[in-house]
Formats: structure tokens, sequence, C-alpha cells
């Protein structure tokens, strides 16, 4: 398995198979990407899985607080 979302599964994710109207809608729906040299985007795989609530962070399932300590800020 990619590490990245292969061309077909971003057609499937995105609905759109132009990689610059890929781009607009990844940005759209806030997901993470980078652009490769022949200008497509590049989605990574675990990240899908995290967004669409299939991979949950490690810690979150070991009870530790996985957002900033504000507090500590002073």
């Amino acid at each position: 398995m990619s590490l990245f979302l292969t061309h077909d599964e971003l057609h499937e994710l995105t609905g759109l198979r132009i990689p610059a109207y890929q781009r607009r809608w990844l940005e759209k729906h806030g997901y993470t990407f980078e652009i490769n040299a022949s200008g497509k985007p590049k989605v990574l795989r675990a990240f899908i899985m995290q967004k669409l609530g299939m991979v949950q962070h490690p810690f979150l399932s070991m009870g530790i607080a996985v957002e900033p300590n504000f507090d500590a800020i002073a």
C-alpha cells in the first residue's frame, strides 16, 4: 500500500480528475496536501484515514491530551 493516495483514489475522493480542480476541492474541504513537480496533489493516506475517523491519534487512546497547555504560556 502506497504512502500517498493514488490518482484513482484522489478522483474517488474529490470526484474530479484534473489536478488543479482536485487541489481546489482539497483546500475547500480542509485536506492537507503537497504538490509534486507535475502539479498533482499528493495526499497522505494516513491523513485521509484520520480525517474520515478511521484512525485515532495514538495519544487519545492513552488518555493523553493532545491540545497545547495554554496555561504553561506565561
